[in-house]
């Protein structure tokens, strides 16, 4: 049979003959085949954060780091994936196997990193407690399947079950512990799982502190859970497992439904005798407090209304003082008055003296006799006093009013 085919361009095919043999041909190019047979071939590509596995099939494995890509031999190619790279923030870590002929080493690879295995090495597995997906405040054998170690502080809840005390009271006590690991290749070498170890140790550090104690001591004496002095058994683990134990929070604790009605009622009556002494304390405060206010407003009203007394006595004062001295101004500006009037009278009359005494002068120089004149103008006067000589008379005249 003779067939035509169209190889593309950025394609592959491999073109089997007759006899079984293969040749690989790249696009373009057309093709006229007789008794021949063509397969497409798959080109394989990894990007930068990926890598492709190739098997063979006489059975060793290479491994390409990305960008690359690879076309798919049917002859020599047992398999070819295209595989995601490993990632690692600074914070993580992981476990790479590698086998060198019939010896293993194991190493640790801290990120930041982007990692690629090699050909020979695989990455530890690790399998710890953890929550349970029914009931995910219970942890169970081998719920967390995961590669990357974290280096950096980490917490875990944990519920220590049917822990009694020394007066047979059941109960159910909840932490919070805060770890951090600390040495990896520890932690390899003495456990499989280390949150199994944490909740082996704490719980025999919280069976061992309850036992001790009744019921109403192992309420007063809640506090001491979180102090890490409580859990020797769980700080010695750590230790020893390549982990530190920074804290252990005491969140509570729960008892059987029996336990706990007869606990809450108690609760809650000693409650309500604590809300009612508050309360009555604060309204004996309230009533302390409203009449200090009252008390405060009245020396406050006190001294303001003395303060308007004095206020109005002043101005009082002042306006008193002020009509004295309007009345001290008039009297002043009426005396200036009265002395200029007596003044201006006082001028005038002496100018009027002046101008009389001028005038008898000229008279007299004329030989006139005054006397005559002054009779003869006062013909009517109040009062006559007529005095007569040949000389000048000397008289004294007193007059008695």
């Amino acid at each position: 049979m003779i067939g035509i085919k169209t190889v593309r361009q950025g394609e592959r095919v491999a073109v089997w003959d007759f006899k079984g043999r293969v040749e690989y041909i790249d696009g373009p190019r057309r093709m006229i085949l007789f008794r021949k047979t063509i397969e497409s071939l798959r080109q394989y590509s990894a990007g930068a954060n990926e890598y492709l596995s190739i098997e063979f099939v006489d059975g060793h494995c290479e491994h390409q780091r990305g960008p690359t890509s690879v076309w798919y031999d049917p002859v020599e190619h047992l398999a070819i994936k295209v595989m995601d790279s490993l990632e690692l923030d600074s914070h993580e870590a992981i476990v790479v196997y590698r086998r060198s002929g019939e010896a293993v080493q194991r190493r640790v690879e801290r990120g930041p990193m982007l990692f690629v295995p090699q050909e020979n090495e695989w990455l530890h597995e690790f399998r710890w407690h953890g929550a349970d997906p029914q009931t995910p405040t219970h942890k169970v054998p081998r719920a967390l399947s995961f590669h990357k170690l974290r280096v950096i502080p980490d917490q875990t809840y944990y519920l220590v079950d049917d822990v009694r005390t020394s007066d047979d009271a059941l109960l159910t006590v909840k932490l919070m512990i805060f770890f951090e690991l600390s040495d990896i290749e520890k932690m390899l070498d003495q456990t499989h799982d280390p949150i199994a170890d944490f909740i082996n140790a704490v719980t025999a550090d919280v069976v061992d502190f309850a036992g001790m104690r009744s019921f109403e001591a192992f309420k007063q004496d809640t506090e001491q859970l979180n102090e890490l002095e409580s859990y020797q058994n769980l700080l010695s683990r750590a230790v020893r497992i390549g982990y530190q134990i920074n804290k252990v929070v005491y969140r509570g604790y729960t008892a059987g439904e029996t336990l706990q009605a007869m606990h809450d009622s108690a609760i809650e009556a000693r409650t309500r005798l604590k809300l009612d002494a508050e309360t009555e304390i604060q309204a004996q405060e309230l009533a302390d407090v409203q009449l200090a206010r009252e008390a405060i407003r009245a020396e406050k009203r006190q001294e303001m209304e003395a303060r308007q007394t004095e206020h109005d006595i002043h101005l009082q004062r002042l306006q008193h003082d002020e009509e004295i001295h309007q009345q001290q101004e008039i009297q002043h500006v009426e005396e200036e008055t009265r002395r200029r009037v007596n003044q201006i009278e006082l001028e005038h009359q002496q100018a009027q003296n002046q101008e009389q005494s001028r005038y008898l002068g000229t008279m007299r120089e004329m030989q006139i006799d005054l006397t005559r004149y002054l009779v003869a103008q006062y013909q009517n006067p109040d009062r006559l006093i007529r005095i007569s000589g040949d000389k000048d008379p000397s008289l004294h005249l007193h007059e008695e009013g």
